[in-house]
């Protein structure tokens, strides 16, 4: 769409839109930095680097924008389960579903991170960790690829095989599962459609 053909406010998130598409195929590349790693780059890459620093997301505790924190991990999606609030799709009552997943029915909820372990098989980490996994997703639903730092171990309380679903998908698997087409089938417990780390 040309940019004649659209108002101020659609231009300029026509605009931030393209260069987030910059910024996250400089990230699939696998050189764009966030330190001072800057030597040996061209021209192009450290203005690529410069919109990266530059685009505003939303922040929340563990984005490692503010202190020095563990690496992020790339996350194939996630959820938040809470007594009122039970992920459309999810079958049963929160005290039920805690019960499958093998957790107490606590009343904060739990936040619920699919992932890859180190062979590539997926698993869910199920965590306190709340607030940074809202703050995830409320920047995925616009759009915003980000992720949250390593969890610290006292943050985890059971890691499973397989992804609990249904899950907000990251923008790592749309891009993987490809946006443009229909979505593929959900992954099961064993990883069967699932998006490959990479």
């Amino acid at each position: 769409m040309a940019g004649a053909d659209l108002s101020e406010p659609e231009y300029l998130r026509h605009i931030e839109h393209l260069a987030r598409e910059l910024v996250n195929a400089a990230a699939d590349e696998g050189w764009l930095t966030y330190g001072g790693q800057l030597m040996h780059l061209t021209p192009l890459q450290r203005a690529v680097i410069e919109i990266a620093h530059q685009i505003r997301h939303y922040h929340f505790d563990g984005d490692g924008c503010i202190d020095p924190e563990p690496p992020p991990m790339k996350l194939a999606g996630a959820l938040v389960l809470k007594p009122d609030a039970v992920p459309l799709g999810m079958e049963g009552t929160y005290a039920e579903i805690c019960t499958r997943l093998g957790v107490e029915p606590r009343p904060e909820g739990w936040a619920i991170w699919n992932t890859w372990a180190a062979d590539g098989q997926p698993i869910s980490i199920i965590m306190v960790d709340l607030d940074g996994t809202e703050g995830v997703l409320m920047n995925w639903t616009r759009g915003i690829e980000i992720y949250p730092a390593t969890p610290l171990p006292a943050q985890v309380v059971l890691t499973r095989q397989g992804w609990v679903k249904p899950m907000t998908l990251s923008p790592f698997s749309v891009r993987k599962l490809g946006a443009n087409r229909p979505p593929a089938p959900a992954p099961d417990a064993s990883g069967g459609d699932a998006p490959t780390p990479g």
